[in-house]
C-alpha cells in the first residue's frame, strides 16, 4: 500500500445504473430495504476513502478490488493511490456471473 491519499471516489456510469436499478428493484420491498442498502454503500465509499486497499482482490482479476455490501451486493473498484482516486465500475449481486458484467465497456 502506497502513501498516496485518495480524495475522490468515482462512479462510473455501469456502477450509477447498477445503484439505480438495485434500488428500484428494493423499492419494491418497502423502504428499509432501500435505506439499509444506500447506508451500505455511502459506509463503503467512506470505508474506501479512508482505507483503499482495506478489500480483497477480486480473486479473477487482481487488478479490481471487491467489498461485500448488504443483502449479498458486490462492489468491484479500483484504486489509483497515484491519481488519489477509486474508481467504483460495478455494483452487482453475487448471485450473478460477475465476470461476464464486469467487462462490459463504458
Amino acid at each position: 500500500m502506497g502513501g498516496g491519499k485518495i480524495v475522490k471516489v468515482s462512479i462510473l456510469d455501469l456502477a450509477k445504473n447498477d445503484l439505480k436499478e438495485i434500488q428500484e428493484y428494493l423499492s419494491n420491498f418497502g423502504v428499509n430495504p432501500t435505506r439499509k442498502f444506500r447506508e451500505s454503500f455511502e459506509k463503503f465509499c467512506y470505508q474506501v476513502k479512508n482505507m483503499p486497499n482495506m478489500f480483497e482482490a477480486y480473486v479473477h482479476n487482481g487488478d479490481y478490488r471487491k467489498a461485500v455490501l448488504v443483502f449479498g451486493y458486490l462492489v468491484f473498484y479500483q484504486v489509483s493511490e497515484e491519481l488519489g482516486e477509486i474508481k467504483i465500475y460495478r455494483i452487482l449481486h453475487s448471485k450473478r456471473d460477475t465476470g461476464v458484467f464486469l467487462y462490459k465497456e463504458d
